[in-house]
């Protein structure tokens, strides 16, 4: 079960302590559309919906300037692809919590063919990888890093 707390800190790297603060209701609006979670049907849309729950949320907290303080004191601007970046990281958590089988690996990769989801390939990368060959792991950590800034992949790969 994903929790408000699992949710916001997902976000912090990108929207900081200050800000999270503030949408600690929109947090739990994610926590509860994230534990709805389903493969196929309208929840397959789901990463979609979280981009534009966010780019509103933010967009309202911040009166439309968009410029958000970090935790080390620097202020950015949220761009329009970062919404879409953190709504995909927040897929991670229901990802994470799939029963690894069979079923779910591939539920999983059609999911990764239809969504550019980083998540997914992190998701089929490190829980999954017992039900996936060498040549299949190498192709997925192939696909990230050129595919994807090295800040979202480092970590895990």
């Amino acid at each position: 079960m994903v929790s408000q707390a699992q949710v916001m800190i997902v976000l912090r790297p990108w929207l900081g302590g200050p800000l999270l603060e503030a949408l600690t209701p929109t947090a739990r609006e994610i926590a509860g559309r994230l534990n709805g979670f389903t493969f196929g049907g309208s929840r397959d849309g789901l990463a979609g919906e979280l981009d534009s729950l966010l780019f509103r949320a933010v967009r309202q907290a911040t009166g439309g300037k968009m410029l958000i303080p970090l935790d080390d004191g620097t202020w950015v601007r949220s761009r329009l692809e970062d919404f879409a970046a953190m709504a995909d990281e927040l897929m991670l958590l229901p990802f994470l919590e799939l029963p690894v089988d069979g079923k779910h690996l591939q539920c999983l990769r059609d999911y990764a063919l239809r969504h550019p989801s980083l998540s997914a390939l992190r998701a089929l990368y490190t829980r999954f990888a017992p039900l996936q060959t060498g040549e299949e792991l190498a192709a997925i950590a192939s696909v990230a890093k050129s595919c994807y800034p090295a800040f979202r992949w480092r970590e895990w790969l």
